[in-house]
Protein backbone atom coordinates (compact mmCIF):
# COMPACT_ATOMS: atom_id res chain seq x y z
CA UNK A 1 0.00 0.00 0.00
CA UNK A 2 2.91 2.21 0.76
CA UNK A 3 4.19 1.19 -2.58
CA UNK A 4 1.24 2.23 -4.12
CA UNK A 5 0.74 5.94 -2.50
CA UNK A 6 4.51 7.02 -3.38
CA UNK A 7 3.59 5.97 -6.92
CA UNK A 8 1.12 7.98 -6.99
CA UNK A 9 2.60 11.01 -5.77
CA UNK A 10 5.69 10.25 -7.87
CA UNK A 11 3.22 10.54 -10.94
CA UNK A 12 1.90 13.39 -9.62
CA UNK A 13 5.00 15.53 -9.01
CA UNK A 14 6.02 14.28 -13.20
CA UNK A 15 3.24 15.83 -14.16
CA UNK A 16 3.98 18.60 -12.45
CA UNK A 17 7.00 19.55 -13.80
CA UNK A 18 5.75 18.08 -17.48
CA UNK A 19 2.98 20.76 -17.78
CA UNK A 20 4.98 23.90 -16.30
CA UNK A 21 2.31 24.07 -13.63
CA UNK A 22 3.36 26.96 -10.94
CA UNK A 23 1.39 27.84 -7.64
CA UNK A 24 -0.32 30.80 -6.94
CA UNK A 25 -0.53 31.81 -3.27
CA UNK A 26 -4.19 31.45 -1.87
CA UNK A 27 -4.28 35.22 -0.46
CA UNK A 28 -4.20 35.91 -4.32
CA UNK A 29 -6.87 38.40 -5.31
CA UNK A 30 -7.46 36.90 -8.74
CA UNK A 31 -7.56 33.55 -6.94
CA UNK A 32 -10.14 34.53 -4.44
CA UNK A 33 -13.03 36.07 -6.98
CA UNK A 34 -12.09 32.83 -8.57
CA UNK A 35 -12.65 30.78 -6.17
CA UNK A 36 -15.92 32.72 -4.90
CA UNK A 37 -17.00 32.48 -8.78
CA UNK A 38 -16.70 28.87 -9.23
CA UNK A 39 -18.42 27.69 -5.76
CA UNK A 40 -21.68 29.77 -7.52
CA UNK A 41 -21.55 27.97 -10.37
CA UNK A 42 -20.68 24.77 -8.44
CA UNK A 43 -24.08 25.25 -6.91
CA UNK A 44 -25.99 26.48 -9.64
CA UNK A 45 -25.07 23.09 -11.67
CA UNK A 46 -26.12 20.82 -8.81
CA UNK A 47 -30.34 19.83 -8.35
CA UNK A 48 -30.03 17.84 -5.31
CA UNK A 49 -28.76 18.72 -1.24
CA UNK A 50 -27.61 22.30 -0.14
CA UNK A 51 -25.67 24.89 -1.05
CA UNK A 52 -21.57 24.84 -0.45
CA UNK A 53 -20.30 27.93 1.05
CA UNK A 54 -16.72 28.88 0.61
CA UNK A 55 -14.63 28.10 3.99
CA UNK A 56 -10.40 29.04 2.51
CA UNK A 57 -8.50 28.19 -0.08
CA UNK A 58 -6.53 25.26 0.55
CA UNK A 59 -4.15 24.96 -2.46
CA UNK A 60 -3.80 26.71 -6.29
CA UNK A 61 -1.90 25.57 -8.90
CA UNK A 62 -1.67 27.49 -12.63
CA UNK A 63 -1.00 26.12 -16.04
CA UNK A 64 -0.23 29.00 -18.28
CA UNK A 65 -0.87 28.02 -21.94
CA UNK A 66 -0.43 31.26 -24.12
CA UNK A 67 -3.07 32.37 -26.14
CA UNK A 68 -5.49 29.76 -24.47
CA UNK A 69 -5.42 31.40 -21.60
CA UNK A 70 -4.45 30.37 -18.04
CA UNK A 71 -6.02 27.50 -16.49
CA UNK A 72 -6.50 27.57 -12.24
CA UNK A 73 -6.28 24.29 -10.05
CA UNK A 74 -8.40 25.42 -6.99
CA UNK A 75 -8.41 22.72 -3.92
CA UNK A 76 -11.49 24.97 -2.07
CA UNK A 77 -12.61 23.95 1.70
CA UNK A 78 -16.48 24.34 1.86
CA UNK A 79 -19.53 24.01 4.18
CA UNK A 80 -22.62 22.83 3.74
CA UNK A 81 -25.62 25.73 4.68
CA UNK A 82 -29.60 25.50 5.29
CA UNK A 83 -30.28 26.84 1.74
CA UNK A 84 -31.56 24.09 -0.69
CA UNK A 85 -29.62 24.03 -4.21
CA UNK A 86 -32.82 25.28 -5.67
CA UNK A 87 -33.30 28.35 -3.15
CA UNK A 88 -32.52 31.68 -5.78
CA UNK A 89 -31.28 33.43 -2.28
CA UNK A 90 -26.68 33.61 -2.87
CA UNK A 91 -24.58 31.05 -0.71
CA UNK A 92 -23.09 34.05 0.60
CA UNK A 93 -26.67 35.00 2.49
CA UNK A 94 -26.87 31.04 3.70
CA UNK A 95 -26.48 30.13 7.14
CA UNK A 96 -24.06 27.68 7.69
CA UNK A 97 -25.07 24.84 9.64
CA UNK A 98 -23.77 25.10 13.08
CA UNK A 99 -22.01 22.10 14.90
CA UNK A 100 -24.97 21.45 17.24
CA UNK A 101 -27.13 20.42 13.50
CA UNK A 102 -24.32 17.65 12.46
CA UNK A 103 -22.05 19.87 10.43
CA UNK A 104 -21.50 18.75 6.98
CA UNK A 105 -17.73 20.15 5.38
CA UNK A 106 -15.39 19.23 2.39
CA UNK A 107 -13.85 19.91 -0.28
CA UNK A 108 -14.13 20.93 -3.88
CA UNK A 109 -11.06 20.75 -6.10
CA UNK A 110 -11.93 22.70 -9.18
CA UNK A 111 -10.89 23.48 -12.65
CA UNK A 112 -11.01 27.10 -14.02
CA UNK A 113 -10.33 28.29 -17.57
CA UNK A 114 -9.21 32.42 -17.30
CA UNK A 115 -8.90 33.43 -20.96
CA UNK A 116 -6.69 36.62 -21.92
CA UNK A 117 -10.14 38.14 -22.71
CA UNK A 118 -11.20 38.50 -18.96
CA UNK A 119 -13.56 35.55 -19.15
CA UNK A 120 -13.66 32.42 -16.75
CA UNK A 121 -15.31 29.32 -17.61
CA UNK A 122 -15.79 26.68 -15.29
CA UNK A 123 -14.26 23.72 -16.53
CA UNK A 124 -15.00 20.59 -14.02
CA UNK A 125 -15.37 20.44 -10.20
CA UNK A 126 -15.38 17.54 -8.19
CA UNK A 127 -16.37 17.55 -4.27
CA UNK A 128 -16.30 15.57 -1.26
CA UNK A 129 -18.33 16.07 2.17
CA UNK A 130 -18.84 14.31 5.12
CA UNK A 131 -21.11 14.71 8.13
CA UNK A 132 -19.49 15.27 11.33
CA UNK A 133 -18.88 11.78 13.32
CA UNK A 134 -22.37 11.38 15.82
CA UNK A 135 -19.60 10.10 18.30
CA UNK A 136 -17.89 12.98 18.32
CA UNK A 137 -21.37 15.01 18.49
CA UNK A 138 -22.16 13.26 21.62
CA UNK A 139 -19.09 13.89 23.64
CA UNK A 140 -19.61 18.09 22.91
CA UNK A 141 -23.49 18.17 23.06
CA UNK A 142 -24.62 15.14 24.35
CA UNK A 143 -28.46 16.72 24.75
CA UNK A 144 -28.20 17.53 20.68
CA UNK A 145 -30.20 15.61 17.40
CA UNK A 146 -28.73 12.62 15.73
CA UNK A 147 -29.26 12.35 12.46
CA UNK A 148 -32.13 9.74 11.12
CA UNK A 149 -32.31 8.47 7.81
CA UNK A 150 -34.15 10.50 5.22
CA UNK A 151 -36.54 7.40 4.63
CA UNK A 152 -37.37 6.15 8.43
CA UNK A 153 -40.67 6.26 9.76
CA UNK A 154 -40.10 9.20 11.95
CA UNK A 155 -39.08 10.86 9.30
CA UNK A 156 -42.17 10.75 6.74
CA UNK A 157 -44.46 11.14 9.73
CA UNK A 158 -42.91 14.63 10.85
CA UNK A 159 -42.57 15.86 7.52
CA UNK A 160 -46.41 14.70 6.86
CA UNK A 161 -47.59 16.01 10.22
CA UNK A 162 -45.51 19.41 9.55
CA UNK A 163 -46.65 19.97 6.28
CA UNK A 164 -50.46 19.40 7.46
CA UNK A 165 -50.48 21.93 9.91
CA UNK A 166 -48.90 24.35 6.77
CA UNK A 167 -51.64 23.51 4.14
CA UNK A 168 -54.46 24.36 6.47
CA UNK A 169 -53.16 28.02 7.38
CA UNK A 170 -51.76 28.53 4.35
CA UNK A 171 -53.50 31.31 2.29
CA UNK A 172 -51.76 29.92 -1.11
CA UNK A 173 -54.28 28.96 -4.09
CA UNK A 174 -52.95 25.15 -4.37
CA UNK A 175 -52.26 22.75 -1.49
CA UNK A 176 -48.27 21.02 -0.93
CA UNK A 177 -47.07 17.58 -0.94
CA UNK A 178 -43.89 16.47 -0.22
CA UNK A 179 -41.11 15.77 -2.97
CA UNK A 180 -37.95 14.60 -1.15
CA UNK A 181 -36.57 14.38 2.79
CA UNK A 182 -33.54 15.83 2.69
CA UNK A 183 -32.71 16.06 6.03
CA UNK A 184 -34.41 14.32 9.44
CA UNK A 185 -32.84 14.27 13.01
CA UNK A 186 -34.36 13.56 16.43
CA UNK A 187 -33.51 14.44 19.72
CA UNK A 188 -34.69 12.34 22.70
CA UNK A 189 -33.66 14.79 25.73
CA UNK A 190 -34.58 17.61 27.19
CA UNK A 191 -38.15 17.05 25.37
CA UNK A 192 -38.64 14.58 22.85
CA UNK A 193 -38.70 16.64 19.30
CA UNK A 194 -37.89 15.58 15.44
CA UNK A 195 -36.92 17.70 13.10
CA UNK A 196 -37.03 17.73 9.36
CA UNK A 197 -36.02 19.46 5.82
CA UNK A 198 -37.45 18.56 3.08
CA UNK A 199 -38.97 19.88 -0.91
CA UNK A 200 -42.17 20.32 -1.69
CA UNK A 201 -44.15 20.48 -5.03
CA UNK A 202 -47.84 21.27 -6.12
CA UNK A 203 -51.07 19.00 -5.00
CA UNK A 204 -53.66 17.69 -7.78
CA UNK A 205 -56.63 19.72 -7.24
CA UNK A 206 -59.12 17.17 -5.52
CA UNK A 207 -56.35 16.17 -2.58
CA UNK A 208 -57.02 17.07 0.96
CA UNK A 209 -56.11 15.94 3.65
CA UNK A 210 -52.08 16.27 2.50
CA UNK A 211 -51.13 12.27 3.76
CA UNK A 212 -53.59 11.58 0.61
CA UNK A 213 -52.62 14.63 -1.42
CA UNK A 214 -51.60 13.50 -5.43
CA UNK A 215 -48.79 15.26 -7.25
CA UNK A 216 -50.14 18.14 -9.64
CA UNK A 217 -48.20 18.96 -12.99
CA UNK A 218 -46.50 15.39 -13.03
CA UNK A 219 -44.83 15.52 -9.99
CA UNK A 220 -41.40 16.62 -12.25
CA UNK A 221 -40.23 19.52 -10.46
CA UNK A 222 -40.10 20.79 -6.46
CA UNK A 223 -41.93 24.23 -5.90
CA UNK A 224 -40.40 25.48 -2.49
CA UNK A 225 -38.36 24.15 0.71
CA UNK A 226 -40.02 23.77 4.07
CA UNK A 227 -38.49 23.14 7.42
CA UNK A 228 -40.55 21.16 10.08
CA UNK A 229 -40.47 20.36 13.74
CA UNK A 230 -42.47 18.27 15.82
CA UNK A 231 -42.28 18.79 19.66
CA UNK A 232 -43.88 15.97 22.08
CA UNK A 233 -44.28 12.32 22.36
CA UNK A 234 -46.33 10.56 19.37
CA UNK A 235 -49.22 9.60 21.38
CA UNK A 236 -49.63 12.78 23.06
CA UNK A 237 -49.70 17.26 22.99
CA UNK A 238 -47.56 17.51 20.49
CA UNK A 239 -46.44 21.62 19.30
CA UNK A 240 -45.80 21.28 15.29
CA UNK A 241 -43.79 23.97 13.72
CA UNK A 242 -43.36 24.84 10.39
CA UNK A 243 -42.11 27.36 7.29
CA UNK A 244 -41.94 27.21 4.07
CA UNK A 245 -39.54 29.24 1.35
CA UNK A 246 -41.29 29.31 -2.41
CA UNK A 247 -38.62 29.30 -5.00
CA UNK A 248 -40.70 30.89 -7.99
CA UNK A 249 -43.86 32.36 -6.71
CA UNK A 250 -46.49 32.71 -9.39
CA UNK A 251 -47.37 36.25 -11.04
CA UNK A 252 -50.18 37.58 -9.35
CA UNK A 253 -52.26 40.09 -10.19
CA UNK A 254 -53.88 43.29 -7.82
CA UNK A 255 -57.18 42.10 -7.62
CA UNK A 256 -55.97 38.48 -6.49
CA UNK A 257 -53.08 39.89 -4.18
CA UNK A 258 -55.66 42.17 -2.24
CA UNK A 259 -57.92 38.49 -1.68
CA UNK A 260 -55.35 36.28 -0.74
CA UNK A 261 -52.38 36.90 1.18
CA UNK A 262 -48.88 35.80 -0.34
CA UNK A 263 -47.73 35.03 3.30
CA UNK A 264 -44.94 32.40 2.93
CA UNK A 265 -44.02 31.47 6.83
CA UNK A 266 -46.15 29.82 9.17
CA UNK A 267 -44.11 30.09 12.18
CA UNK A 268 -44.17 33.11 15.09
CA UNK A 269 -40.77 33.85 13.86
CA UNK A 270 -40.72 36.36 11.17
CA UNK A 271 -39.19 34.72 7.78
CA UNK A 272 -37.09 37.47 5.19
CA UNK A 273 -38.39 36.52 1.62
CA UNK A 274 -35.83 38.39 -0.67
CA UNK A 275 -37.94 41.35 -2.45
CA UNK A 276 -38.04 40.59 -6.44
CA UNK A 277 -38.57 43.48 -9.21
CA UNK A 278 -41.32 42.79 -11.21
CA UNK A 279 -39.98 43.04 -15.00
CA UNK A 280 -41.34 44.91 -17.80
CA UNK A 281 -43.25 43.47 -20.42
CA UNK A 282 -44.60 44.67 -23.74
CA UNK A 283 -48.38 44.07 -23.79
CA UNK A 284 -48.84 41.12 -25.83
CA UNK A 285 -51.77 40.15 -23.88
CA UNK A 286 -53.02 38.09 -20.56
CA UNK A 287 -50.63 35.35 -20.18
CA UNK A 288 -51.12 32.37 -17.59
CA UNK A 289 -49.30 32.95 -14.86
CA UNK A 290 -46.82 30.50 -14.37
CA UNK A 291 -43.61 29.31 -12.36
CA UNK A 292 -40.25 30.83 -13.30
CA UNK A 293 -37.68 28.64 -14.77
CA UNK A 294 -34.10 28.28 -13.00
CA UNK A 295 -31.30 29.82 -15.16
CA UNK A 296 -27.73 27.87 -14.86
CA UNK A 297 -26.32 29.81 -17.44
CA UNK A 298 -24.70 33.88 -16.67
CA UNK A 299 -23.48 36.21 -19.18
CA UNK A 300 -20.68 38.31 -18.16
CA UNK A 301 -21.66 42.06 -17.87
CA UNK A 302 -20.93 44.65 -20.14
CA UNK A 303 -21.68 42.66 -23.09
CA UNK A 304 -24.66 42.10 -25.16
CA UNK A 305 -25.74 38.50 -25.53
CA UNK A 306 -25.15 36.79 -28.53
CA UNK A 307 -28.84 35.94 -30.60
CA UNK A 308 -27.91 32.32 -30.26
CA UNK A 309 -27.95 32.62 -26.18
CA UNK A 310 -31.48 33.15 -24.45
CA UNK A 311 -32.47 36.44 -23.52
CA UNK A 312 -33.35 35.66 -20.27
CA UNK A 313 -30.05 34.21 -19.43
CA UNK A 314 -28.56 37.27 -18.05
CA UNK A 315 -30.91 37.39 -15.13
CA UNK A 316 -29.47 34.80 -13.35
CA UNK A 317 -29.74 35.07 -9.48
CA UNK A 318 -26.27 33.76 -8.01
CA UNK A 319 -24.53 36.12 -10.93
CA UNK A 320 -26.36 39.42 -9.74
CA UNK A 321 -24.76 38.55 -6.63
CA UNK A 322 -21.69 38.39 -7.51
CA UNK A 323 -21.41 41.87 -9.49
CA UNK A 324 -18.91 42.67 -7.07
CA UNK A 325 -16.64 40.58 -8.77
CA UNK A 326 -17.23 40.86 -12.04
CA UNK A 327 -16.43 44.77 -12.07
CA UNK A 328 -12.48 43.51 -11.82
CA UNK A 329 -10.78 42.21 -13.83
CA UNK A 330 -12.18 38.51 -13.92
CA UNK A 331 -15.44 37.80 -15.44
CA UNK A 332 -17.39 34.52 -15.29
CA UNK A 333 -19.57 32.70 -17.93
CA UNK A 334 -21.07 29.65 -16.55
CA UNK A 335 -20.67 26.83 -19.57
CA UNK A 336 -23.71 24.85 -20.54
CA UNK A 337 -23.63 21.05 -19.91
CA UNK A 338 -21.64 19.83 -22.89
CA UNK A 339 -19.30 22.22 -22.79
CA UNK A 340 -16.22 22.08 -25.05
CA UNK A 341 -13.98 24.96 -25.11
CA UNK A 342 -13.63 26.36 -28.77
CA UNK A 343 -11.91 29.87 -29.92
CA UNK A 344 -14.79 31.89 -30.78
CA UNK A 345 -15.26 31.97 -34.77
CA UNK A 346 -13.86 35.13 -36.69
CA UNK A 347 -14.85 36.89 -39.60
CA UNK A 348 -12.97 36.00 -42.70
CA UNK A 349 -10.78 38.84 -43.43
CA UNK A 350 -7.48 39.53 -45.09
CA UNK A 351 -4.87 38.74 -42.20
CA UNK A 352 -3.03 41.84 -41.26
CA UNK A 353 -1.09 40.50 -38.54
CA UNK A 354 1.24 37.35 -38.15
CA UNK A 355 -0.12 36.44 -34.87
CA UNK A 356 -0.81 32.69 -34.20
CA UNK A 357 -4.57 31.70 -33.79
CA UNK A 358 -5.52 30.75 -30.52
CA UNK A 359 -5.38 27.20 -29.73
CA UNK A 360 -7.35 24.81 -27.33
CA UNK A 361 -6.67 25.07 -23.83
CA UNK A 362 -5.11 21.36 -21.85
CA UNK A 363 -7.02 20.59 -19.22
CA UNK A 364 -4.95 17.40 -16.59
CA UNK A 365 -6.81 14.30 -16.16
CA UNK A 366 -5.55 14.25 -12.54
CA UNK A 367 -5.59 16.71 -10.25
CA UNK A 368 -2.31 18.13 -9.10
CA UNK A 369 -2.27 18.09 -5.47
CA UNK A 370 1.38 18.82 -4.56
CA UNK A 371 1.32 21.09 -1.34
CA UNK A 372 1.97 24.62 -1.60
CA UNK A 373 5.28 26.23 -0.84
CA UNK A 374 3.83 29.18 0.03
CA UNK A 375 2.81 30.26 3.91
CA UNK A 376 -0.67 32.30 2.72
CA UNK A 377 -1.93 28.36 1.58
CA UNK A 378 -3.77 27.58 3.04
CA UNK A 379 -5.87 30.40 3.06
CA UNK A 380 -7.83 31.92 6.38
CA UNK A 381 -10.97 30.41 7.27
CA UNK A 382 -14.13 32.22 6.32
CA UNK A 383 -16.13 30.49 9.15
CA UNK A 384 -15.27 29.64 12.71
CA UNK A 385 -16.18 25.58 13.23
CA UNK A 386 -15.61 23.12 16.08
Amino acid sequence: MLTLIWIFLAANILCVLGTNLVHVPCDDKIVEKLSRLAVTYINEDRQTGYKFALNRITNVQAYQQGLAGKVYYLDLDVLETKCHVLSPKSWKKCAIRPFMETQISGNCNTTVLHTPEGFSYLHSYDCTLVPDPPEKLRLTCPDCPVLLPVDSHEAIATARTSLLKYNIQSTLPVSLTVNTITRASHQSSPVSASFVEYTVQECSPAAFPEVQCGPGHGGTAPVGFCVGEVLGPAHGQQDVKVSCEIFHPQVVTPTQQEEKSTTLSKTPTTHNIPHISEPTFQDVGAETPRLVEPVYQAIPAGRAPDAALPASSSESTESAESSEELSGSVRAVKPPLNFRYAARRQRRQIPTSTTPPARSPVFLSVFPSVPSPFRSCPGISRYTTV
